[in-house]
């Protein structure tokens, strides 16, 4: 039944639009207790099971395979799923397969469980993106998406440092420990969350905040639609999301090259210690956050949800800290060490502000489809990545690697560029 009293209306907006945001962010936290934990698990592996690291990395990309086609297939269902089980039951999933993982010792078997395990970790995002864009409006998605986009850096942090203490009773507490804590959670997700406002009798919420006031565009916005509809017309069709998702590509192909290879360059070229490169790895991390604040908050206050002009600038800042972080003396290890840092600035804003400027350019009927599809793109960059900077750096050195780095940031720079003056669709400029 819906409501009609505004402030019954307002009360339970109040109420739910937080318990909505922080039980999505403490479940996207976890997700990652079961995804992020092999990091620390290898070393031990290799040691117990006799696995070399070409054969641990087949495990590993296994899963980034299966979560890039995972995160496409999976937000095209969680746009037409109730996210409060999609997300649940993706978790209750990875929970028991990093169990049985830690249970298996085969090459073949811990392959395939690993890859499965990237599939439901697919079903994280989409049903998040669904919520957020459901509770929240679109002149609000800057700010609310960068919070929840810090939590998977909050369940990263975590689970790398009560890893590394878990490893010490053997390799499998590794996988069994957080896939305990992951079904658990899985369950307190199904009590926490709820579906789409209008499940609960609430009006949209664009006409709860007045941003669009106009019956016959709320009866657009709030149309149901096909899946061809959904995916032809809004996401495939549309063309500022194809230069997001390009430009999603190259964003990646910088991200995880200063990810996977940072610590490696400081150790080689720097002749900086490991455990020196691991807190200036950590500065990266806590810098991202404040990225991703502020690029959301800049993006919904200054720009009125136009995310291109953000993530273009923050582009071309995160381009130039890396060419510092590569030039700097040394001698100068704070001098770099800030580069790297400011790189995680610059390059996790854009990172979040990606699904909130699909969402926006798709509307809110298609926002999984579409963070799905330019995060399928992503992590196109993300193997090329990993394969071709290594490949790079191995036969030409490490200044061409930081070529290819830079000019990588120069290209996601110019297509999000491509959408400057695009805003969300359907927002209204209020009186």
């Amino acid at each position: 039944m819906p409501l009609t009293d505004p402030a019954e209306i307002n009360s339970r907006y109040r109420y739910w639009r937080t318990r909505i945001l922080y039980a999505s962010f403490f479940g996207y936290a976890v997700y990652y207790f079961c995804r992020v934990n092999i990091s620390m698990a290898i070393p031990q592996m290799q040691s117990d099971l006799g696995y070399s690291k070409s054969q641990i990395g087949l495990i590993v990309s296994g899963l980034q395979l299966a979560y890039g086609l995972g995160k496409f297939a999976n937000g095209i269902l969680a746009d037409r799923a109730n996210p409060r089980y999609f997300m649940a039951l993706g978790l209750l999933l990875s929970g028991v397969v990093n169990i049985v993982f830690g249970l298996s010792a085969s090459l073949v078997v811990l392959m395939v469980l690993w890859a499965a395990n990237g599939w439901f970790q697919s079903m994280g995002f989409p049903p998040g993106a669904r919520l957020l864009s459901h509770w929240y409006s679109p002149t609000e998605y800057g700010r609310i998406w960068g919070i929840y986009g810090c939590s998977h850096q909050v369940g990263a942090a975590i689970v790398l440092v009560v890893v590394g203490y878990l490893v010490q009773f053997g390799w499998k507490t590794a996988f069994v420990v957080p896939g305990i804590l992951a079904i658990a959670v899985a369950l307190l997700l199904v009590e926490r969350l709820r579906d789409i406002p209008a499940s609960l009798g609430l009006p949209p919420v664009e006409l709860h905040r007045k941003d669009v006031i106009d019956p016959t565009r709320i009866a657009a916005i709030e149309r149901p639609l096909s899946i061809r509809e959904t995916l032809l017309e809004l996401v495939l069709n549309n063309r500022a999301i194809w230069y997001i998702a390009f430009g999603n590509l190259f964003l990646y192909v910088a991200r995880y090259g200063a990810l996977t290879w940072a610590p490696t360059f400081i150790k080689e070229a720097k002749g900086v210690q490991l455990s020196t490169a691991g807190w200036m790895m950590a500065l990266f991390e806590v810098l991202g956050i404040a990225g991703m604040l502020s690029a959301g908050w800049v993006s919904d206050r200054v720009f009125r949800t136009r995310r291109g002009p953000v993530m273009a600038v923050y582009m071309l800042g995160a381009t130039l800290a890396m060419l510092v972080f590569w030039l700097a003396p040394a001698s100068l290890p704070w001098v770099f060490g800030l580069a790297l840092g400011a790189c995680g600035f610059f390059i996790y804003g854009p990172l979040m502000l990606v699904s909130v400027a699909a969402t926006g350019f798709a509307g809110k009927k298609a926002a999984a489809t579409a963070s799905g599809f330019t995060g399928l793109w992503g992590y196109a960059g993300a193997v090329i990545s990993g394969v071709g900077i290594g490949w790079v750096a191995q036969h030409h050195g490490w200044g061409a690697g930081f070529v290819v780095l830079a000019a990588s940031g120069v290209l996601s720079a110019a297509c999000f560029a491509l959408t400057w003056n695009v805003g969300a669709r359907g927002v209204e400029t209020r009186a």
